[in-house]
């Protein structure tokens, strides 16, 4: 544990930081001020510059805070919805999580203490910033040093549902930002109508993106599981299938739409061709994933090897606790490495950092550790941390061996426990 000084700037020394968008630096040191990185480097030439500030000497690591892209903290009550046999399908899932909602009572009180209890578990992993996509309002956690941006979803499958959709974002408080589901439970003047709002406003696009092979069997020929969840439901019309989808599938359509941009997220990604990746490529979207609900839901896996070979740094999120058991950033980086074992850990560490931060264009705070940048650094401590003895072996660790024991905030009065 490191001390706790007091200076408008001071240096905090460790054996190993972690910049992320610069090498690993042994014997490192982080000098900081009220609200910012002043400068990252060796503890030696930060030395020979900041001769006159006061030092910290940390154990163990400094790195930034971790991003989590991809969460639903309005499903945070219900806790995890399993499926109710091997040969059930998402959209089974999907009707078992409908009914729970339904026929679990929940005050609003109780809505938001569950959310609020997944929150401080998020920031106690080291979890600095969050992308919140939730149907039911829950006003602010102003209680939480956590940076929270938050889009209010919006569902409409036939042309009644976008009517009452559109009415109900016309009703919305102006402050309040809006993104569609999918585009198998989304009409596409619903998508067109919320995508054109973004943009006027600057706001983030999130959409759930090829999760499940039903998705394109429903806009392509109008069958798979969606178009019979749809009809149980009422809420089939002739909107599905979508006229005119050509080889170049589902991706192909929404960038038709216009919905792919820089400020659009497409989340899971899962099932996609070589030509889908490279329209999302060349639309500068970002993309998301989420490998441990996609492992508990049994849709597949990303091909995370052809987004990187795109130039794609795909952000990392948990999605909600109706379909992963544990919502935890660390387990989602050892699950990747699990499942694509020639993937660096650089690549990895960095999704669960920097590709957050770009995704949702808070890079110039988040994703690094680099001059300008918020004071949002975690002092990672303990074994097997103080023990390494390399940059590649800290990294495997880092993305391997999930949650580490001892996390804490590093500010300007020192080194804060969680």
């Amino acid at each position: 544990m490191c001390p706790h000084p007091k200076n408008s700037r001071q240096i905090f020394r460790a054996p190993w930081v972690v910049p992320v968008t610069a090498p690993v630096i042994h014997d490192g040191a982080v000098v900081i001020d009220e609200n910012s990185i002043v400068a990252v480097g060796s503890y030696s030439d930060i030395a020979s510059h900041f001769s006159d500030l006061p030092l910290t000497n940390c154990s163990g690591v400094l790195l930034p805070a971790l991003v989590n892209a991809h969460i639903h903290l309005d499903l945070s009550a219900y806790g995890t919805v399993y499926q109710e046999s091997e040969d059930s399908t998402m959209c089974d899932w999907i009707s078992a999580l409908l009914r729970k909602r339904l026929q679990t009572h929940i005050s609003d009180e109780d809505l938001k203490t569950a959310a609020e209890n997944i929150v401080q578990d998020q920031y106690d992993s080291g979890v600095g910033l969050m992308l919140d996509i939730s149907n039911v309002s829950l006003g602010h956690f102003v209680s939480f040093p956590v940076e929270i941006i938050s889009l209010f979803e919006m569902l409409g499958p036939s042309k009644t549902a976008q009517q009452a959709a559109v009415s109900a974002i016309q009703n919305l408080p102006s402050n309040q930002a809006v993104t569609g589901h999918a585009p198998y439970s989304t009409t596409p003047e619903l998508l067109k109508y919320i995508k054109e709002r973004c943009h006027r406003r600057g706001d983030l696009f999130s959409l759930h993106l090829a999760e499940n092979p039903d998705e394109a069997l429903l806009l392509v020929k109008g069958g798979g599981c969606f178009s019979q969840f749809l009809k149980e439901r009422g809420g089939w019309d002739d909107t599905f299938p979508i006229p005119g989808i050509d080889s170049s599938g589902v991706v192909g359509y929404l960038h038709e739409l216009g919905i792919l941009d820089k400020r659009t997220i497409c989340v899971h990604c899962v099932h996609l061709t070589t030509k889908e990746i490279k329209i999302i490529a060349d639309s500068h979207a970002h993309v998301c994933l989420c490998p441990g609900s996609n492992r508990f839901l049994s849709v597949g896996t990303a091909p995370l090897e052809q987004f990187l070979e795109h130039r794609i740094l795909p952000a990392l999120g948990t999605d909600s606790i109706a379909s992963n058991t544990k919502l935890d950033i660390w387990q989602e980086m050892s699950l990747l490495r699990e499942m694509y074992p020639d993937v660096s850990p650089e690549h990895i560490f960095s999704m669960a950092t920097l590709g957050g931060a770009k995704a949702m264009h808070r890079d110039s705070d988040y994703g690094s550790l680099a001059q300008g940048k918020k004071t949002r650094i975690l002092h990672v401590q303990g074994f097997p941390y103080d023990e390494v003895s390399s940059a590649n072996q800290l990294l495997d660790l880092l993305t391997s061996c999930g949650r580490p024991d001892s996390i804490t905030w590093l500010n300007r009065d020192g080194v804060v426990k969680t």
